[in-house]
């Protein structure tokens, strides 16, 4: 407990030619530049370590699991740090200059609680940022589909991530709206080709021909060290439309893998047709004519446009 007499000597006026008081003034400048600088050498030597440990797996593949979890820890160990180191040395720093801290901190307390009453959503979105975290359910480099959006997972942190789509667009997603995505990095990605044949054409000359397209394409080098399975499936004749009947070819990939294999199939498709002289599936109708009267001639022809 303060008495009066101290009380009287802290309001007794500062003498500025007294050289103790310079003394002392300059020790704590001092002071508080070494707490700060001790702050800025440490977050260098912090991420230091972290440029470190992201180039140790850079050169791993996109989807690799060690590559995307060390990823992610560092962005999230680089943001905790900074928070942290930060907020310690602004605390350090007001207790030097002489400023009671215990009324500070118990003002923080109680506006710390009038926060999370009022910053619910904040609070959902740390939790939820922290479990996705935990049960290692996404990761930087990740595919994901929420919504109606699809994009690449840039950065996870408790409280959103940031996910880059395929138009260049990055979107903030807080953690807690993520309560129902899609992961395509994980396990393997189906390559699902849908080819459209026609009617006028020998359905199992063209199936014969589907075949042999997708058992070439499966040999080639830069599709068989991808392939999840030893080879690929013609499942058949999978729609009847209007214009001709629809045929499907599958096959299990590495995730990531499937737009690329998906496009070199497309393309073996057409030339293999083009070189057999099989018809592919075009838009058709059928035309009626009628005379102006509204009766019917005897035989009417229909003409497919």
């Amino acid at each position: 407990m303060q008495t009066p007499d101290s009380l009287a000597t802290q309001s007794q006026p500062v003498d500025l030619l007294d050289t103790s008081f310079w003394s002392e003034f300059g020790l704590s400048i001092g002071k508080v530049a070494l707490i700060v600088g001790l702050a800025v050498v440490l977050l260098a030597l912090v991420r230091r370590g972290k440029a470190r440990w992201v180039r140790s797996v850079q050169d791993l593949p996109t989807l690799d699991k060690k590559r995307q979890r060390v990823l992610t820890v560092a962005d999230l160990t680089g943001s905790i740090t900074k928070y942290v180191v930060w907020t310690m040395t602004v605390i350090l720093v007001i207790g030097e200059l002489g400023i009671n801290i215990a009324p500070l901190l118990a003002g923080a307390g109680i506006a710390g609680l009038a926060i999370g009453f009022g910053a619910q959503t904040m609070v959902k979105d740390i939790i939820s940022g922290f479990f996705l975290l935990f049960d290692d359910t996404i990761g930087v480099g990740d595919l994901i589909s929420f919504g109606s959006d699809t994009g690449t997972v840039e950065f996870v942190g408790l409280r959103m991530l940031k996910v880059r789509k395929f138009d260049g667009e990055l979107m903030m997603v807080p953690a807690g709206e993520l309560r129902t995505f899609g992961n395509h990095s994980i396990g393997f990605s189906r390559v699902i080709v849908n080819v459209g044949l026609s009617y006028d054409q020998d359905i199992n000359r063209s199936l014969e021909a589907l075949n042999s397209v997708a058992q070439q394409w499966a040999q080639m080098e830069e599709i068989a060290d991808v392939l999840v399975d030893d080879e690929s499936q013609v499942q058949g004749i999978v729609d009847l439309a209007e214009s001709g009947p629809t045929a499907r070819v599958l096959a299990e990939v590495q995730p990531g893998e499937q737009f690329h294999a998906e496009r070199l199939l497309r393309l073996l498709i057409n030339q293999k047709f083009d070189q057999l002289g099989i018809e592919m599936q075009v838009p058709r109708s059928t035309v009626y004519f009628r005379q102006r009267g509204g009766d019917q001639p005897p035989n009417p022809e229909p003409k497919n446009a």
